[in-house]
């Protein structure tokens, strides 16, 4: 089964091509105070898909912060759809013009690759 298929909101995020990548990734509901930490399945300059247990339902607007390498970026987004104790498809709906562009970067570089391991901060 195709989730998503046929649906306004993967039909947009198609236009952005994927890239199967996994990087440390949160998810913050706006109105809570902790965020929901996972790792990422895929990326594109228009969203991602985040693995993590405690999923959100659609269409919540989250605040996410991806670390990409060493390089922190974070957008305004509305989870799109929603995978019981699995993950959450996210669509990015307003980010800085700096992390849009190191976003960018990072994903051009990334499908030249074949795409990016798992990076852990710190020691």
């Amino acid at each position: 089964m195709n989730s998503g298929a046929g649906t306004g909101a993967g039909r947009r995020e198609r236009r952005y091509p994927r890239v199967k990548v996994t990087l440390p990734a949160e998810a913050r509901h706006i109105m809570e105070s902790f965020p929901r930490r996972g790792q990422t399945a895929n990326i594109s300059e228009g969203g991602c898909y985040i693995e993590m247990v405690q999923t959100l339902e659609p269409p919540t607007c989250v605040d996410v912060v991806l670390w990409l390498n060493d390089e922190k970026i974070q957008a305004r987004a509305e989870v799109v759809c929603r995978h019981a104790h699995l993950g959450n498809g996210i669509r990015f709906i307003r980010m800085s013009d700096a992390d849009k562009k190191k976003l960018r970067e990072f994903v051009e570089k990334a499908q030249k690759s074949g795409g990016v391991s798992f990076r852990r901060l710190g020691p």
